[in-house]
């Protein structure tokens, strides 16, 4: 599970052909606008790739190389695979709810596409409007943008710091896929129940379907699996442990080396979508406490985990200190049963170092 996922634990350098294969190997890429230490998007790739310019996936977006729509959340992916999500934009989105802003708003819809047809892609803040506080309240135009986006009128351009720019789909998608053959909603979801598997190397029926977060969970993509391992694509593997049968891709070789290496992984990694089974794999309860108050954190605000060979040793709580051009390492926990050592704690150093890299910062302080 873990060789498969390629994790780089020396420095590298990546370019953006680099990135768009990542991407593409991986099946997605989860987006998050939370930069406490960096993106999760670019934590994710750069863990695998080495470092990248930034500004690379933008430029990827831009030149329908690779597209952003909800998949397991918002995230970036192949852009051969924009067919495969028709039916979800065809239906009621990701939220249930897209039709609501369009109806309550008819006159911003019409006004939105004005403007992108004659000035190329906007941001929510080139259009006027308020919205009514809170988090979610957002403005009338930023609901119609989402949710034009959301059915798959408007696609993702580029983004100006995290800002989405909205553009007209056909004008950011590349003809051929557009014109491409629509797979029905069953095609579809085998062929995501295919690419969630290849994606991440081994995975529960549940996993697959949390995967994407497909609607109706193991019960949709169950007639898929079987489907898919009866012509060898997918084989199921009985696990000592007793627990759910795991799928693997019908090629994979089994008993690959892992490097001894440390890594430090996003919150929102793609190898710990599953939270159940990292636990069952790797005796790790992953927790992520951003949501709650202060005082009810146990390990901190953005806590990564460090992988170390094939095992999860600790939790480091981790901030950016951009002015001062350091990452701050403000504490770190090891899981029972992980001794320190000088070995565990050369490894972290090395894995920090490459992440102050990745995020953009000079050094690396703290215990």
């Amino acid at each position: 599970m873990v060789s498969h996922q390629g994790f780089a634990t020396r420095l590298r350098r990546a370019r953006a052909d680099d990135v768009e294969a990542a991407i593409r190997r991986l099946s997605c890429v989860q987006l998050d606008s939370i930069s406490t230490v960096e993106r999760s998007h670019r934590i994710v790739l750069t863990s695998r790739l080495g470092i990248y310019p930034q500004g690379t996936v933008s430029k990827l977006l831009g030149e329908g190389r690779v597209f952003e729509y909800w998949a397991h959340e918002a995230s970036i992916v192949p852009v051969e695979d924009f067919p495969l999500f028709r039916w979800r934009m065809l239906g009621r989105g990701h939220w249930n709810s897209h039709e609501r802003a369009l109806d309550d708003h008819p006159e911003v819809v019409e006004h939105v596409l004005d403007e992108i047809r004659a000035r190329g892609p906007l941001g929510s803040r080139h259009f006027a409007g308020e919205g009514g506080g809170g988090m979610w309240q957002w403005k009338p135009a930023k609901r119609v943008l989402d949710s034009l986006w959301d059915r798959g009128e408007l696609s993702i351009a580029g983004r100006q710091g995290f800002q989405r720019l909205y553009d007209l789909t056909e004008r950011v998608i590349p003809r051929a896929v557009l014109d491409a053959p629509e797979p029905t909603e069953a095609q579809a979801l085998r062929s995501l129940v295919l690419r969630a598997v290849r994606g991440r190397g081994a995975l529960t029926e549940s996993g697959i379907a949390e995967h994407y977060r497909v609607p109706a969970r193991t019960a949709a993509v169950r007639p898929h699996v079987e489907a898919l391992v009866a012509e060898g694509l997918l084989r199921r593997l009985r696990v000592d442990d007793g627990g759910p049968e795991v799928l693997v891709p019908g090629d994979l070789e089994l008993g690959e080396t892992v490097s001894p290496g440390a890594t430090l992984l996003s919150p929102f990694d793609n190898m710990l979508w599953d939270r159940p089974f990292a636990e069952r794999v790797f005796g790790f309860k992953h927790v992520m406490e951003i949501y709650k108050p202060a005082p009810q954190r146990v390990y901190g605000y953005y806590v990564l985990p460090l992988l170390r060979g094939d095992r999860i040793v600790g939790r480091a709580d981790l901030k950016s200190d951009r002015k001062a051009g350091v990452l701050r390492l403000l504490a770190l926990h090891r899981e029972p049963r992980v001794r320190d050592s000088a070995a565990l704690r050369e490894s972290l150093q090395r894995a920090l170092e490459r992440l102050a890299r990745a995020a953009g910062v000079e050094r690396v302080a703290g215990s």
